[in-house]
């Protein structure tokens, strides 16, 4: 069974374009194979009425049929859904009222008119709601000319047996209702997968564009951190000093800027290896982002060279705070590796200072503490806080 609704489904694919998304391409296939359903049910409804003694009706749906198989046949070779779609919803729309006014109108069957509801309702959901209400108007439209036109129609075509009536009126109603059910259940399940898809992809953007902007801020945080030591880089303590500075200037408030670098490192890495003088690096800069509170700054200024920002911090706030570091590095173990000392540069900002002077003044400091003999601790001069 599965093998032969494949093979149904893959024949009535036939015209579809290349290129179709999955939903045109589902219902377009869909739409052909209800026509194809349509019309061999048509051949069997006028062999049906031809065998009941009505030839004249049964002659109705087997020329459906006939058009029907050959508008098919044109859509398969050119290609033109929209044609092929239209031309089929007023084939089915005037198919019922056709036969059922050759029957005698109401009075023999009034069922068959169910049949012509499936124009507006398939085109609900194969084409639009602006050309379903059309098709519903035009049905509600020939149901009144067919009121009025049911007397008259009555006197003209021979009464059927009520037995042969009854079997036809139920078969009509049966089918047309079975028919119409399965074209709604089909739109309103098309359409809560159709949500559902839609929910799960709109789901699916918002966790890619979450995981881009984590990705975002990863990158953006290694861009400003340094590989080795993992405290932050030149780059970082541009943007920071900057900042800082801006604050320190509108608030009033002084910031203390550490230079800090390793006493004798070339000797560290010349004598033990440079794995030794980056273990040296790492632990001091681990030790460094240990001590400082969560407003303070610590980055890799180059080679063995790390700066602090201590804002809200005075001179003599900076100055004890770089004391208490100089004596505690000198306390840390590096294993088989001798405990450098350090030399230490102390400035705060001015009125209207910028980052390069600041720096400059901080790094004077520390040539003096290297020129006094290093392992040592020297402030700049004249600072204004």
């Amino acid at each position: 069974m599965k093998r032969l609704l494949d093979n149904l489904w893959h024949f009535a694919s036939r015209g579809n374009r290349p290129g179709l998304s999955p939903e045109q391409y589902q219902r377009q296939s869909l739409l052909t194979l209800i026509v194809l359903g349509v019309t061999v049910l048509a051949v069997g409804w006028g062999m049906l009425y031809a065998l009941a003694g009505h030839p004249r009706a049964g002659l109705i749906p087997l020329g459906y049929a006939l058009i029907s198989a050959l508008s098919i046949g044109d859509y398969f070779l050119r290609r033109r859904f929209a044609f092929f779609r239209d031309s089929q919803f007023l084939l089915i729309f005037l198919l019922p009222f056709l036969l059922m006014w050759s029957l005698g109108g109401f009075a023999n069957s009034s069922a068959v008119v169910i049949w012509a509801l499936f124009s507006p309702l398939a085109a609900v959901f194969f084409a639009d709601m602006r050309v379903a209400r059309r098709w519903l108007a035009a049905f509600v439209v020939l149901v009144g000319v067919s009121g009025l036109l049911d007397a008259h129609l009555a006197r003209l075509a021979s009464p059927m047996p009520a037995s042969l009536d009854t079997a036809f009126f139920v078969l009509n109603l049966g089918f047309g209702s079975v028919g119409i059910f399965l074209v709604l259940f089909y739109f309103v399940r098309e359409s809560e997968r159709m949500r559902q898809e839609l929910e799960g992809a709109n789901e699916e953007l918002l966790e890619a564009y979450r995981e881009l902007k984590r990705n975002e801020t990863r990158i953006h945080e290694l861009m400003l951190r340094d590989p080795l030591t993992g405290v932050y880089n030149r780059r970082a303590l541009s943007q920071r000093l900057d900042e800082e500075l801006s604050r320190s200037r509108r608030f009033g408030h002084p910031l203390g800027l550490l230079i800090l670098d390793i006493d004798y490192f070339k000797q560290i890495n010349d004598r033990f290896g440079h794995l030794a003088g980056d273990q040296v690096l790492i632990g001091i800069a681990r030790f460094l982002r240990q001590q400082v509170r969560k407003s303070d700054f610590v980055a890799r200024y180059g080679g063995e060279e790390f700066i602090i920002l201590l804002p809200e911090t005075g001179l003599e706030g900076a100055r004890r705070f770089a004391e208490r570091l100089r004596l505690a590095i000198a306390e840390l173990d590096f294993e088989e590796i001798p405990t450098p000392s350090v030399s230490i540069g102390v400035a705060v900002s001015r009125e209207d200072d910028t980052p390069d002077r600041l720096l400059h003044r901080a790094d004077e400091a520390l040539y003096a503490a290297k020129r006094g003999g290093r392992n040592r601790v020297e402030v700049e001069t004249c600072p204004d806080f």
